[in-house]
This record gives structure tokens, sequence and C-alpha cells, in this order.
């Protein structure tokens, strides 16, 4: 079992050989040769230490020079970490020319004391490089070095002459010294074969939960248009052309994008270049994203230092290119921000498209992998599949361009794309026409009617939130917030009856939005429909403990979401019967929910001052800590009455009971439970009893 302090020193040793590039396969390559080269550097300083004992002045010199060109080497690897290839060659080479001078100077392979093997090892070794087959010549250099020192033999004198033990030490230390080799070799292969093994292995399963994380997220991207698609279909006499338009088009692109993305990958996918007006193409473009802009409130500006530009250019590639990015510029870019597209001719013949925007940015950890395929920064709630940028990079590459992106985190962040400018294609003079614009007027509160439930409609989608109001006008009042923040801050201002509120938005998402509400005692009680494209059953799951009363998966029908708003709507009048009685039954115990302890809260507050003539609404709703529109909102919905009947329902429920447990005059019975006029207290009494006082006391 490895310890800390052994892993801390191979990750200091793996940092000291790295060089920025290397793959997995160049970093075993750097351990396998630096191995041998402590190795043959150990081994000769040994052989050189004899040397020195034995006076063998000749081997000595040669295996100074073999020691000392084995240091340099180390030293210099560590020092330049490249050419991993290049070092093992000529360490190779070094090691069999020692070897041969080794043998010619000990008068022959057989006293030579085993010094022929020094160049052997190394031939072996070369096999785990990454191009193998380049190490023949080091095989037939070694062989020929061999073949030479069998032919030499006869004719050779000796320089060293060894004794019978020093020829046996000799042949000791250099087989010690391969056998420690081979054992270093066999053991970092192993080791490492089976590290790249598990590498392997997590790899496969990140991109098995990359696959997985993608396929969730485009089920998103499909579905948020086709509910618009689907629904709108049923409304074809109300407008529906504009929408149905526009997500038939996002859709398109998003099948087109995963088409492209696997012809990028077979290198399939043609350019057909046109010379066409940029600037135009560009301002023409940006038409489509204004109400995508008005909706979130975002400035979108163009500007351009050439008035027009035509150059070769694949139009539809181009607009794939910066429609992703303003797309994503303004999903990233909180509402009231601003985007920019700006044009520039740099010297060299040089077009530089700049899209800017003051987002929430990206944060630097992640900066180096928005342009990897299927990637998504974090766990952010806002619609996209992770392929976008993936592909631009790829086009513009395809286009002969660069992108260059600069991002700080809650400031914003600008791409940078560089074109060539040419102009050889022929020229195209027709422009696209400009989708047809969409005011912000949609996206306004309706028109009060009182008689109506009030419903808010909580989504980023600015064309749900348009099919939504198209179906639901006229039967509920109608509220609509653009994010999940926003959401909470108008349902805790107006109390509405019901929610309906996306899961996948910016700020705060569904399940906050449902976990904020549901816990807070202004609005636990209103019914909450998450709608949502997420419609895996943990999904589900999570949405329903938040505290969801329903969920339905986009695309959703239409007639079902009504049959939930009403189905909603029918169970909180249940629930108004319940709570309607003003002076309930004593019970045992705390109150057992949120509504209950409202309610508890509110009578108690009655009971201490329902004799006050003085105590009306203002104070009221003072002592429970709410506005007037949310114990008004709160009331309602839960016993049907504002809370200045429910206040007089329990004044009088507190008079009924004195009238028949007293003998006290009608008179002061209505003074006694807080009437300023017995004739006002007779009228409201006969009215909710259906007799006088007088009559009731009997």
């Amino acid at each position: 079992m490895e310890t800390t302090g052994s892993r801390n020193w191979e990750q200091r040793f793996t940092r000291l050989l790295y060089y920025p590039g290397d793959d997995e396969e160049t970093m075993l390559s750097k351990r396998v040769w630096i191995g041998l080269a402590f190795t043959a550097f150990a081994l000769g300083a040994i052989l050189l230490l004899i040397c020195l004992v034995n006076r063998f002045h000749a081997l000595t010199l040669l295996t100074a020079v073999f020691t000392v060109f084995f240091l340099v080497c180390i030293l210099l690897f560590f020092r330049v970490k490249r050419q991993i290839q290049l070092f093992f060659y000529v360490s190779e080479i070094f090691k069999v020319l020692y070897s041969f001078g080794a043998v010619v100077i000990t008068g022959g392979i057989i006293q030579s004391g085993g010094l022929v093997f020094v160049g052997m090892a190394g031939i072996f070794f070369a096999l785990v490089f990454p191009e193998p087959e380049k190490v023949w010549f080091l095989l037939l250099l070694y062989l020929s070095t061999l073949a030479t020192e069998v032919l030499l033999q006869p004719y050779l004198v000796p320089l060293v002459r060894f004794s019978s033990f020093q020829n046996l030490l000799f042949f000791v230390l250099t087989l010690t010294g391969a056998v420690l080799s081979l054992f270093f070799f066999i053991r970092t292969f192993i080791k490492e074969r089976a590290r790249f093994r598990k590498l392997e292995t997590e790899k496969l399963r990140a991109l098995d939960a990359a696959k997985s994380h993608f396929f969730t997220n485009i089920s998103h991207e499909f579905r948020t248009p086709l509910t618009v698609i689907l629904g709108m279909s049923d409304e074809l006499r109300e407008e529906p052309g504009r929408l149905i338009k526009r997500n038939s088009k996002k859709l398109l692109r998003l099948v087109d994008q995963l088409l492209d993305l696997s012809k990028l990958e077979a290198g399939t996918i043609p350019t057909q270049y046109a010379q066409v007006d940029v600037v135009m193409e560009l301002k023409y473009l940006l038409e489509s994203f204004h109400s995508m802009a008005e909706g979130k409130r975002i400035k979108l500006q163009f500007s351009s230092d050439p008035e027009a530009l035509w150059m070769d250019i694949d139009p539809e590639k181009m607009e794939n290119i910066i429609g992703n990015l303003i797309d994503n510029a303004i999903k990233y870019t909180p509402e009231g921000g601003e985007v920019r597209v700006h044009l520039k001719i740099l010297p060299g013949e040089r077009l530089l498209v700049r899209v800017e925007d003051t987002g929430i940015g990206i944060p630097l950890q992640y900066q180096e992998q928005v342009f990897s395929r299927f990637f998504r920064v974090g766990e952010w709630p806002v619609e996209g599949a992770g392929i976008g940028l993936a592909i631009v990079r790829e086009y513009v590459k395809l286009l002969d361009g660069q992108i260059e992106m600069t991002s700080r985190q809650g400031e914003g962040t600008t791409f940078s794309l560089y074109f060539p400018i040419r102009q050889n294609a022929p020229r195209k003079t027709k422009a696209p026409l400009p989708e047809e614009q969409e005011t912000g007027a949609s996206l306004s509160q309706e028109g009060r009617d009182e008689s109506q439930a009030q419903l808010l409609i909580i989504e980023d989608n600015t064309d749900v939130v348009h099919y939504l109001k198209n179906f639901l006008r006229g039967k509920y009042q109608l509220s609509v917030a653009h994010d999940g923040a926003e959401g909470i801050t108008l349902a805790l201002e107006e109390v509405p009856d019901i929610i309906i509120s996306d899961i996948m938005m910016p700020k705060k998402d569904g399940v906050e939005v449902c976990q904020t509400l549901k816990n807070d005692i202004r609005t636990n009680h209103i019914p909450i429909i998450l709608l949502t494209a997420k419609a895996d059953t943990a999904s589900r799951i999570a949405g329903l403990e938040a505290g969801a009363d329903a969920y339905l998966a986009k695309p959703f029908n239409r007639q079902e979401l009504e049959v939930e708003l009403a189905k909603l709507l029918r169970i909180r009048e249940l629930l108004r019967e319940k709570y309607r009685q003003p002076v309930p039954p004593e019970t045992n115990g705390p109150p057992p929910g949120l509504n209950e302890r409202f309610l508890h809260d509110l009578r108690q507050c009655l009971e201490r001052h329902y004799q006050e003539e003085e105590f009306g609404i203002k104070a009221l709703h003072t002592l429970l800590d709410m506005s007037s529109t949310q114990l008004h909102r709160k009331l309602t919905a839960l016993t049907g009455m504002p809370a200045s009947h429910y206040m007089r329902s329990f004044r009088l429920e507190k008079a009924r009971e004195l009238l028949r447990t007293t003998r006290m005059t009608i008179a002061d019975v209505a003074f006694a439970v807080g009437f300023r006029d017995p004739l006002y207290f007779s009228r409201a009494f006969s009215q909710q009893y259906g007799l006088s006082p007088s009559e009731d006391r009997g």
C-alpha cells in the first residue's frame, strides 16, 4: 500500500519531468529513460572507483567519460525536459560505443568482465517509446560492434589485464546493473500501464457521464421550442406565425449543430464561400436577437468602423458563429446589462469581430474548458447543451480564422474573432431578411379582473411566456417574472392564488423558488406547478420534495395544465371551508403546519385586542409583521374572507358567546366586542346569523 510520502514524492518527481503538452506516453518514456540514465551513472561511478583503486588507467579514463556523460545528460534533461527520444538515442549509442571501447581495451569479449553487455539493455527498453520502429538502427549498431569484436579478437592486445577475480567482479557488477535496469523497467512499465488502464476507464466513465449530461441538456433545448410549436399549433388563428417560425428555426439549428458535430469529427463538412457585405449580414443577424434582449431588458448594440466590407465568407457558418456567441451573451447577462458587437479592420488584411457582454463572466478554473464538447460551466441553471462554443471554434478554424476569449467573473466576457479578408468568391447581392421583431409589451402585466384568480408565471423563456399567456389570458389575472429571484419577490409582494414556475432559470431555479415560498408563512399556502424539460424521475422527486403541488414536463399538454390549475384551485376552496370558522374549537398541542400557525397567531392577536374599538386592519398587519396586501391575500386564500370581514366575524362570534352566557344588554355586548354603534352591530349580527341579537339570545 502506497504511503502519503511516496505519493507526494512521485508527484514532485512528475512535476520535475513535465513539460507543457506532454501526454501520458511521453511521461512514461521520460520515467523509463531517467531510470536507465541514473542506473548507468551509478554503475559508471562504481566501475570508475574500482578502476581508480586498481590503476586501470585506460579503462579509468574511458569510464570517467562514461560517468560524466550520463551526469551531464541527466542535468541537461532536467533543464530542457524535451526531445526525450533524442536523449535516449544519444545515450544508447554512447553505451554501445563505450561497450565496444571497453572490450578493445581489455583484450576481447572473454576478458572484458561482462562490459560487452552494457549497451544491450537499452535496445529492449526502446520498445516503450512512442515510435519503437525507429530503434532498429540501435540493434544493428550493437550487433555490428559484436561482430567486429569477434573478428578483432585474435589481434587485440589488452591495455588492461583483469585477474580472474577482477573479471568475475566486473561481470557481477555489469550483470547487477543490467538486472537492476531490467527490474526498474518492468516495474515502471507494468505500474504505468496499469495506471493508463485506470485513467482510460475513468475517461470512459467521464465521457459516459458527459454524454448523459449532454443528452439531458439537449433534451431541454429541444423541449422548450417544441412546447411553443406544439402549443401554438392549437392556436393558429392567434398570431402564431412569428413564434412557430422562430422556434422551428431554433430547433433546426440545434439539429444542424448535432449533425455538424459529427461531420467535423469526420472532417467532411464543406465550406461554401460567397463575397458578401459582412457589416450588413451581421446587422441583419442582430435583428433576430432584439426581442430576446428586450425580454431581459438588455441593451443590444452594434458598431462597425467600416460602413461596408465585402469579403469572402461562408454566410451560414458566420451566422452560426456570431449567433451562438450573441445567444450565450444574452443568456448569461443579467437583466439591464449590455451586449455589444463591434467590427474593425486590422493591419494585414484581417477582420476583427468582437462580441462583448457585461454578464456573469466565466470562473478562471473553467476558462480553458469552455471550448470543449459537452462542457458546461458548473451547474448554471441556463439552457445549453455544451456544444455551441465547441462548434464555434471548429467553424472559425474551418474559415481560416482565430478565436480568443477574455473573461472576468462578475464583469463579463469578450470573444475576439479574426478572419482573413479575401475577395475571390462571387458576390452575393441578396441580403437575408430580418425576422419580424417582437415588442416588449407582450411581457407586461395583464389588466386586473378581481373576480379571477391571480396567476404568477415564473419563466425565463419569452416564447413560453407568450404561449402560456396566449391561452390563459381572460381566465386568470396574469403576472410574469423572468427569473427565480424576481419570482420570489413578486410572490411575496402580491401573494398570488397560484404559481407556474420553470425549473432551469438564472439567479434562482424553480426548486429554490418552491422551497423559499413553501417555507414562508406568507406564501406557503400558494399551489405551485413546476413546468420544466427535466422529465427524469430524480428531478421530479426533487421538485415534489421541495413542496411542488404538481410537476409537468415539457412539452406539456395544454388541457392537462388547465386541469391541474383548476384542480389546485378547487383544493384551495376546500382549504377555505376548513379554515372559514373564525373561532374554532380548542385543540391540544402546537399548530401542526404553517397555515395553522398563521391562523393561530391571528386569532391570538384578535383575542387580545378585539374589545378595543380603535383596533383595526393597520394595527393587525403591523402586529403580524405583514403588509396589508399580504395579509389580505393570505387570509382570503385560506378563509375566503378579507381581513376586515374576518375581524368582524371574530367579534360577532365573541358577541354571540356573551349573549348566550351573560345577561348583558345588547348595547353593552356591542361595546364589549369593539363595535362603536349598537345599530350597526345588530345589522351585522343579523346578516351573519339570520337572526337578530335578541332572537339569538331567545
